[in-house]
Parts: structure tokens; sequence; C-alpha cells
């Protein structure tokens, strides 16, 4: 492989800690695993003295094979090398591992450095849910008891007269962000503290304060520019002068703001802060003098307007009256910080009991082996010492998604100059699990020589690669974004796409759904804010409705277009298929399932890749409700849920005319003594009582999977649409239930506890998977799931759904940097509202939230290899873009970072740049659409055209051709392959009928049918002991056994006539196998048989037959028996009834099992448990007709 030359430096540079910042495409896993190679071969360093960290498992696991593959590579051209070889054997013992492996790795190797047992176990997620609750609760019940007035005063704060489930919210929300903390407690006890302020302090001077400042004074400057701009413009207009002195006026006053530095300076400014009239003139008009008023008026409604302003917002208090709200809050978070250190304390010891960590306690235990404390200052134990004199690099890929604590265990296990990071902070997406770009970030701005740019794109196309650049060089930048996107951060071509004549894709397109009326509504006297979240649910899924409809249609215009794609394996063009295409969206739930059904209706393979709707899909919630209802009868939604399901079978009116009988008790007790569908309701009932029974004694899952069996319902769902997909979903259940089972917590109850509160936390417990990466089907997911793969084409859909900034209305907000955001609570005064240092922590989450989506919108566009189609939906295209246009006027058509961070949807971007840039024509087509636009696909209705064939002489060759008839035609009726049951019943022109029965819960309970009973025996027979001397009652425990086993049901074993069972223990057959040398039962197998030795039928093609022998034993003679079990009825005084029917069969079986062992066959029985006796049949060991 040809390397360009800055991926040639990054395999091959060392003496320092390395940052490669690499591109969306750069190839970077392919560097990473080419240095790899470097350092055995030409460093000569072995591969397992090289940490190398990867994201997840499946990376993992790909970066191994890769080394492996290179290895074998290097092994063909140097087949001697022995270095070589001694590498494909290390390499099983190298760290290749995400962080949590090598986590693992240091403390089982280490365990007796903690207070953990050698013989820890890691706890499933069902189990460490669980645990937390109680524990929390416990922690809860100790703090009532006591009677605490602190407690009570913190209740009353964030609960009032609700229960306390808000308080508890709050606790496991700290405690969840603290764990990426390398040091909780310490991060805890930091921040709480920064409450504890003295009143006299300037606000300045705090965290939250000067940060409220930075960004005034940047926003200042921001207008500052814009006004010098327009003045210059205006000075050079004698007939202006008016207006542009008003403006130097505004400048002065606003620079003013920029010499302020303390809180209390500016305060008191802003409270005298006014500007002037602006000058007015008759019948004087000029475009420029109305721009620079529309700038001036931004201006002065975001500094002095009551709407939203800093004026009113911001500096709305002094210092006094700041610290006041911040000393009293400090009591409040005193308590929060107590209950969650209590709680931490007894989780530990709760943990320990048990004998298991949980997922964090992973990386907390490997710091605690790794680092000490001496003179207030962490150091390396001798422990990381080890760990840095046996590493020769630490190489950690995904470097822009790691954490705080990850950073920490990484740097005491290095040697201070040997660690190399890849990333890119463009495509960290992961700030919600805690990740911290600004650690790369902080990098990427300090390094210089040590900084490797990697920015060839080999995935897309030209085109694709210029809208990218285009669109980001407009909206990222330092200031909102945290990094300059320019020249040196442009994604440059790298893959070859060879010149071709066939149809390909060539633009970009941008689809956006107007949903205004054709008359647009005049705007509000209420200046609309572009800062809050006014989205609801509802409206995006109607938005949903309206782009799947316009996706589906321009997938099938895709589809028939004849387009062609270029396919990296084969090197070549071929056809568009639907595996090419992927729809990605920002959020699946509720939204996927829209895109489906529309492609589903045209027939085309769709895939949704989602897994938070799990527990909301009818299968779930009906077995669900099932369990509920076996744990509480007197649950009445779950036990209706169950009645109106497949499984209970009752209609509305049959469930009205049940309660109208007793409107006042329960519904469980209403059917109780209702006399109205009476056998309906008995059976019901009994088949709950049955899984209240089974429940006492089976473990979770196997009631889980009773449940599935008794009731048919695994089999029902699996005949529905989607079949495949609902009946993974019970498979996940079952699943689930098994390892939960395998956790400390037990029982059904907890299971039940353990979903609903997973349910209520819309927490993602992941998806069945259920097709390959190759299979030719369209995909469905989410942003986030697609980073690291690639598709052909690429629809980025929802782009005018509002980002979500919800959690910003939390009580308490949380910051790594600025700590807490109370919310100030007086529940004496009933008043309450945002405290200073939560404005702070609200602007600067919503900063980095916005961030974020920017660099989800990356990730999203860079998945297209040659065709991006974005879809979004604007709710008022003309005010939307006459808006923009307002505030580009003002920057001189410049996106700046305090524009670009007013957008609320990744269309409010697309639309700043396509009105910004000039380019962006050449590079998208931008389509409009109504929302009333018809998106239906319209069918061909031309009518097929009848060709009449002339009439004329045949060609004897083309009619000899035409009349062709295969001469075995007889052979096409037989089966290749067939059963011995079936040649046992065979008649060459014999159809054979097959019985489709209806499931028991549609058909009702019905008993065992003959056939039935004889296939149980059949199974009894063959549990037999026949070392074992057998009573009645001894055979009475064994079916007791075989039913607590669930080998078989209760119907079967009083089904089954056990005298007949005891009648064979006393047979001279049974004496026989007791005495045997070898016994062998339910023995398969396949043998090739001529068709005309089983038919009249002159060929010499075969049928291979296949069975099941019953038993054969070899006595101590040496003797081999046959035996086969009938239970058939035999008519009085007819033995030979048996051996007349079956003899042919035991042909069959006895030349088999000759041909199996090389041995003739001693004897042959039929065992017949009707008569109770043997029958000794003469068979040839060939096929007799």
């Amino acid at each position: 492989m040809a390397w360009t030359k800055e991926q040639e430096k990054a395999i091959v540079k060392k003496g320092d800690n390395i940052l490669v910042a690499a591109a969306a495409g750069s190839g970077k896993t392919a560097v990473l695993v080419e240095r790899i190679i470097n350092k055995i071969m030409n460093e000569n360093i072995d591969v397992d003295k090289l940490l190398v960290v990867t994201f997840t498992n499946a990376a993992a696991t790909e970066m191994r094979e890769r080394v492996l593959d290179s290895i074998y590579k290097k092994l063909e051209e140097e087949p001697d090398n022995i270095r070589l070889q001694r590498q494909t054997v290390l390499l099983n013992k190298s760290h290749i591992s995400t962080i949590h492996a090598f986590c693992l790795e240091v403390i089982k190797n280490n365990f007796y450095k903690t207070n953990i047992s050698p013989n820890f176990r890691l706890a499933n997620t069902p189990e460490i849910e669980l645990l937390r609750m109680e524990t929390l609760e416990d922690v809860f019940d100790e703090l009532y008891e006591s009677k605490d007035k602190d407690f009570n005063k913190l209740m009353d704060t964030y609960c009032g007269y609700r229960d306390d489930d808000n308080l508890k919210a709050i606790i496991f929300k700290i405690f969840r962000f603290i764990q990426s903390m390398p040091y909780p407690e310490e991060w805890l006890e930091k921040q709480v503290e920064m409450f504890n302020v003295n009143r006299n302090t300037d606000f300045s001077e705090t965290k939250w304060g000067n940060l409220i400042i930075q960004k005034l004074k940047e926003e200042t400057k921001e207008f500052i520019d814009s006004l010098q701009n327009i003045n210059k413009k205006l000075k050079m207009d004698t007939e202006l002068e008016k207006w542009y002195l008003c403006i130097v006026e505004d400048i002065n006053r606003l620079e003013k703001i920029l010499k302020l530095d303390t809180w209390d300076e500016l305060y008191n400014y802003f409270q005298d802060l006014s500007f002037e009239t602006w000058p007015q003139k008759r019948n004087f008009t000029s475009e420029l003098k109305d721009k620079a008023k529309a700038i001036r008026d931004e201006m002065k409604t975001r500094m002095t307007s009551k709407q939203k302003s800093i004026k009113s917002n911001i500096l709305n208090s002094n210092s006094e009256e700041i610290n006041s709200d911040i000393c009293e809050m400090y009591e409040i978070l005193k308590e929060i910080q107590k209950i969650l250190l209590e709680f931490m304390k007894q989780y530990k010891k709760a943990k320990l009991e048990k004998n298991i960590i949980d997922f964090n306690d992973i990386e907390h235990l490997a710091l605690e082996i790794l680092v000490q404390k001496e003179e207030n200052k962490y150091v390396p134990t001798d422990v990381a010492k080890e760990y840095q004199n046996m590493f020769e690099e630490i190489a950690i890929d995904e470097y822009q998604d790691s954490n705080e604590i990850q950073e920490e265990i990484l740097k005491q296990v290095s040697k201070g100059n040997n660690i190399f990071m890849v990333g890119d902070v463009k495509q960290s997406i992961y700030k919600f699990r805690q990740a911290k770009p600004e650690m790369f970030l902080e990098k990427y701005n300090n390094y210089d020589d040590n900084k490797i740019q990697l920015y060839a794109n080999f995935r897309s196309r030209k085109n694709i690669l210029e809208l990218t650049n285009t669109i980001f060089e407009n909206i990222m930048s330092k200031n909102f974004g945290s990094i300059e996107y320019n020249e040196n951060e442009f994604l440059n071509v790298g893959q070859d796409y060879n010149e071709t004549e066939l149809p390909i894709f060539k633009k970009a397109e941008l689809h956006i759904i107007d949903e205004s009326e054709e008359e647009i509504q005049e705007e509000e006297s209420e200046e609309e804010n572009l800062e809050e979240q006014e989205t609801e649910d509802t409206e995006t899924l109607e938005k949903s409705e309206i782009e799947a409809k316009l996706v589906a249609k321009r997938i099938h215009e895709l589809m028939n277009g004849g387009y062609y794609v270029f396919d990296k394996k084969i090197k070549d063009y071929r056809k568009l298929q639907f595996k090419d295409i992927v729809i990605l969206l920002r959020k699946t739930k509720n939204i996927a399932p829209i895109y489906e059904k529309e492609l589903t209706d045209l027939e085309y393979p769709v895939f949704s890749d989602i897994g938070t709707n799990y527990f909301e899909t009818i299968e779930i919630q009906t077995i669900m409700s099932v369990l509920k209802l076996i744990s509480n009868p007197d649950n009445d939604i779950a036990l209706v849920t169950v009645l109106r399901s497949p499984i209970g079978e009752f209609t509305d009116n049959e469930l009205i005319e049940i309660r109208m009988e007793n409107q006042n008790a329960s519904f469980y007790n209403a059917m109780l003594t209702s006399k109205v569908h009476r056998e309906k309701i008995n059976g019901f009932l009994e088949l709950i009582e049955d899984f209240r029974k089974k429940q006492e004694y089976l473990k979770l899952d196997e009631l889980i999977w009773y449940i599935y069996q008794k009731t048919g319902y695994y089999n029902y769902v699996s005949l529905m649409q989607n079949g495949n997909i609902k009946t993974a979903n019970l498979k996940m259940l079952f699943e689930k239930a098994k390892d939960y089972e395998q956790g400390s917590f037990k029982g059904l109850h907890n299971f039940i506890r353990f979903i609903d509160r997973v349910t209520k936390q819309s927490s993602d417990m992941g998806a069945p998977k259920l097709i390959g990466e190759n299979e030719d089907v369209i995909r469905i997911m989410s942003i986030h799931k697609s980073k690291g793969l690639e598709f052909p084409v690429v629809f980025l859909c929802g782009t005018g759904n509002e980002f979500n900034m919800r959690d910003l209305n939390d009580s308490i907000l949380i910051h790594s940097e600025l700590g807490f955001g109370p919310q100030y609570i007086n529940y004496e005064r009933k008043i309450s509202y945002n405290t200073l240092p939560k404005e702070a922590i609200k602007e600067q989450i919503r900063k980095e939230l916005k961030e974020e989506e920017m660099r989800l919108l990356y990730v999203a566009i860079t998945r297209a290899r040659e065709k991006l189609i974005i879809v979004g939906t604007d709710k008022n295209l003309k005010k939307s873009l006459q808006k923009k246009e307002e505030m580009l006027q003002i920057t001189d058509n410049k996106v700046t970072g305090s524009i670009s961070s007013k957008a609320k949807t990744y269309l409010d971007w697309l639309e700043m740049v396509n009105l910004a840039d000039k380019k962006m024509p050449d590079l998208i087509e931008v389509f409009t659409h109504s929302k009333n636009e018809n998106f239906k696909i319209e069918k061909d209705s031309k009518k097929e055209e009848k060709i009449e064939l002339e009439k004329r002489e045949i060609n004897p060759k083309v009619n000899e051709i035409l009349t062709w008839k295969y001469p075995w035609q007889e052979l096409t009726k037989i089966e290749g392959k067939s059963s011995v049951s079936k040649l046992a019943k065979k008649e060459i022109n014999e159809e054979e009928i097959i019985e489709m029965k209806k499931p028991k819960f549609l058909s009702g309970k019905l008993p065992l049918t003959k056939a039935e009973i004889g296939t149980t025996v059949h199974l009894v027979m063959q549990k037999l002991d026949f070392k074992q001397t057998y009573t009645l009652e001894k055979v009475k425990e064994l079916l007791e056994e075989l039913e607590q086993k669930e080998i078989i049901t209760n119907e079967q074993k009083q089904a089954i006539p056990v005298q007949k069972i005891l009648e064979f223990t006393q047979t001279k057959i049974f004496k026989e196998l007791s005495e045997a040398k070898e016994v062998y039962k339910e023995q398969p197998f396949y043998i090739n048989i001529p068709v005309k030795e089983l038919y009249e039928i002159n060929s010499n093609e075969n049928i291979l037959v296949q069975g099941i022998i019953d038993l054969y034993y070899i006595t101590k003679q040496g003797e081999i028996i046959l035996v086969d079990y009938k239970t058939d009825y035999v008519p009085e005084n007819q033995e030979n009834y048996l051996t007349e029917k079956y003899t042919p069969q035991l042909n069959l079986y006895k030349r088999a099992l000759e041909q199996a062992l090389n041995k003739k066959i001693t004897k042959t029985y039929i065992y017949s448990t009707y008569l109770g006796k043997e029958i000794e049949c003469t068979t040839t060991g060939g096929y007799e007709t």
C-alpha cells in the first residue's frame, strides 16, 4: 500500500508523545496497524510490549486480526523469519484491548492490593440497578427514621408534598456523573466548597462570574466590530453623518464594557445603560441607513431589552444578592453531599458482601492499584512502574472519546513520552458518556512537532468532500466548535474513483419541506427566541411521516434510475443495490418505524438498527403482563392486557360483560365470580395458576420459556409480519432473564421492578442483531451507530428537528469544570429561579451540546461515499430564511460564531451556509416541497399489448425442441431424500396431506391424540435406566422427575399407561439390556437405496433414506439385537398384524445398521406396548415389497 507523506510520518515517528489528528476516512486504523508492524519489524519490539487501547471490543478484535494478517503477509515474504513466527504466538497474550479489559487484567493480577477477593464477579446491569436502588432506599429510610432536620429541608426543597423520586434522581445523576472522575469524592468536595463564598466577594472572582463576563465581552466585541464595519460605509456619505455619529456614540458605550472587570462595576453600568434615539429625517431613504439600524436594533435588543436579555436575565443582581443565594444553596449541597457519600459507602459495602464489582469499579479499582497519595500528590505505585517498564509504547485509538479517569490510568502506566494518540476531535460525539474532547484539544493546540494531521480522505467523492469543507468552513470555528475549520482541516481527495461513462451520482441534494400554508402568517409581536426549546414530540412524528414518504419516493427513483456505484472490493462499478443505502436519524425512537413502514409498503427490504423501543413492543409487553399477573393477579392492567392478547383471546365485548356483573371488585375477582363465559374463564385461570405453581421452583428464564411453549405465543408471533424480529425480541427477553438469574438478586418481583425502571428511564438495552453487513437491505440507524461505517448513498433525515435541550431545565445542572448549577428554591416563600451559577453552567452546557450536534452533523455527512441526500422540515421557510438573511446582513454575509450558535436544528446551519456561501449552488441542489405535496409513487399504467404470432410452418428442429419431454417423468414425483416412515406408506402417486393444527391457545384445551401419547411412551422408554429394577412406584417416580425437568408435561404424564412401562421392564429384552456389553438408543442413520428397489421404475438413481433406530444392543455373547418400539392397537389374536405392517421398515433399519457396523444383525424384534411383549421378526436386510 502506498502511504501519504503524513501517514508515513505517523507510522515511523517516535521519541515523544504524539497526537495524530486523523480526519474522517483518512485510514487511521490502517496507519495504527502499520505502526505496530513497524515497531515489530524495524524497531525489534515484541507485540506484547505494546499497549493498544481501542474504544470497543469489536475494534480490538479487528485490530488483532489486521495485525495477524499483516504478520502472515510478511511471513510469506520471509518464511524463515523466527522473530515474525514468534509474534504470532505473542499476539495471543498481547495487550490489544479496550481500556476496561486492560483494567480488569490489572485488577485480577493485583487484587490483593485492594479489599476485593480474587474470585470477584462483574455484576450484570439488572443486578447493579436493583442493588443501587435498594441501597439508596435503605439510606433514605435511615434518614426518615432519624428525623434529620437538614434532610427534611432538602425534601421540602426538591420534593415538596410529592414522593422522594426527584431527590433520588438527583443523587443518582450526580453519582453517575462523578464516576468518570479519577477521584470522585475529592471532586465532589471541591465543587460543593465553591458555594462556601464570602458574601463580600465580587462575583467576578468566581468561575461562574468570570465565565459570564468573558462571554459578555466576546459578544460585545462582535457587536462593536459589526457597528464599526457599517460605520466605515456611513462615514463615506456626508448625508448620513448624523447616523454615523449616533453609532460612534454607541461604540463608545460598548467599549466601556470591555474596560470593566468586576461584576458590580458591570452591574451598575448596565443599570444606567441606554442608547440614543435613532435620528429621523422625513422623506429620506437609504439602504445603508436601514442596514445600520438593523445591526443597531439587534445589539440594543440583546443588551437592554426585557426579552431574555443580558440586563434582565444575567446582570439583574449585584454580588451581595448573588452571594446570598449561593451561600443558601451551600447548605443544600452539603446535605446532598452527605447523602451521596453515605450512599456510596453503603453501596460499596453491599457489593463487597456479594463479592461483585460494577462497570465503573473496573477503572476506579485499577487506578487505586496504580496510584498512591504522597504529600497531597498522586504518584505511581510499584505496580504502575512495572507496567511502565513493560510497555515500550501506549497507543490510544479514538482518543477524542476518552474521559478523565482513563487519561489518568494511561498516564500512570506510561513512561511520560511514549503515548501515541489517534483521533479526530470533529468526531467526538460521546459527551453524554463524559468524554472530554477538551483533552484532545489541549494537546492539539499545544503540540507542534508532535502533532500529525491526516487529511486525505480515502472514502468519498470530491463533491462530497467539497460540500463538507464548505459547510464546516462556515459554521465551525474556535469560538463555536472549539476548532478553526480552515484549509488545515479540509478533507482532501484520497480515493481514486475510476472515470466511467456509466450513470453515476453527481451533486448532493437538500430537500426542504415547508410546513407553512400558502399565505405566510404575520410575525408574532413577541420576538421569537432562537435559544428556546419548542419542539413537541407529536410535531416531530408528523414531520417524519411526510419526510418518510419523500425519502421512499426518492429511493424508488434511485433504484429504478439505472445508477452505478463504485465497489472498492471488486475495484469496479456495479449497479446500485439496497445495501448501498442508509437512512441516518439523530434519534430513532418512534421515528425509524415510520420510515420502515413506507419502505415495506414498497416491498423493499429494510432493517432498523434500533434498541430503544425494545420494551415497548407488543410481544414484550404481553409477556411482561403475564409475569406481572403471575406476581399479582389483582393487577387489572396486566390482566386485561393478557386477556385481550392471543393468549387469553377474550373480545372487548366479553370483557365488558364480565365487568358489568361485578363493577366494584378487581377484574380478577370479577372473573372468579362471573357466571358468563365460565368455561373460557376457567381455562384461562387454570393456565395462570399453572404458571404460578411453576414459578415456585423454575428459574425465571425457564419460566419464560415455559410460557412461550405452553401458550404457543412464540410460534404465534413468528407467523406475524416481521416475525423474525418479534421472535428475536422474545429470545432477548429470555436471555435477559437468564443474565438476571445469574446475579445475586432473585425472584420474579425484583425482575419486574428492574424492567419497569429500565422502561421508565428509556434505557437502551440493545437490540437483537438480525442481519449481517452484507445482507441486501436498506438500513435505518442513528448517527451515533453509523460512526466508523460508510455507505455509497446516505439519506440524512430529520434535520429540521430541534436539538434536545430539555436537560437544561433540570433542578441541578452539573459540569466537570464549573461544578454544580442548582435552582434556587425557597419552599417557605414558594419561589424558584435560576441561580447565577446555574445560568453560567446552562449557557456553557448549551454551547457544548450544540457543538456536539455540529460534530454529529460532520459524522453524518462524512458517512457518504458517492451520494448525500439531506431532508428536513422548516416550520415557515420564508420567515426562517428572512431572519437568517437579516442576521447575515449584520456580519457582511459571514456566519460568525455568534450566528452559528443560534441554530436550533441542522437545517438552520445548512440554510445559513446556503445563503452565505456562493459555492453552495455548485455543490448541492436545493428542492423545496409543500407539506401537502403528493409523494405517492405512481405505478406504470400502460396496458400490456397483445402480440399475435403469425401462423407459419415451424421448422422440424424447432418443433423437436418445443415438443421434447423428459424421459424419466415418473422420477419427478419421487423425493430425492425421504424417511423410513414415509416409505412405509409409499404409493407412487399418493399425495401426502399435511394437517396444519391450530395452536392450542386458539382452539381451546384439547386432549392428547393417540399419536402424541405414543410419542410420549417412546420418550419414557428411552429414559429408562436398564441397570435399575423397577416397581410401579419407581416408574411413577421417573415420570415425576421427567415432569420436573420439563421433559414431559403434566398432561402427558397423566396419559402414560404406567403399567405398560412396568411390563417392559419385566421382559426378556430388558433383562438382556441390563447385562449387555453395549446399548445404543435413538440412533439416526442415512442410507442410499436404488429407486428400482422401492418403486417399479427402471432407473439407476438412488434415494437418500433417513430414519432413527429406537434401540439396538450387543449381548455378552456378541450378538447384535435390533428393537423397534410400537404402541399401535393390535386386533385380538393377530400378532402377525404388526410384523406384516412393519417388516419392510425393519428391513431398512437392519440394512442400514449392518452397513454401518459391517456386521450381521442376529435378531430383530418389535416390542408392542399394547401386547406387553416382544415379537421376533424375520427380516432379510433388504427391502421386501
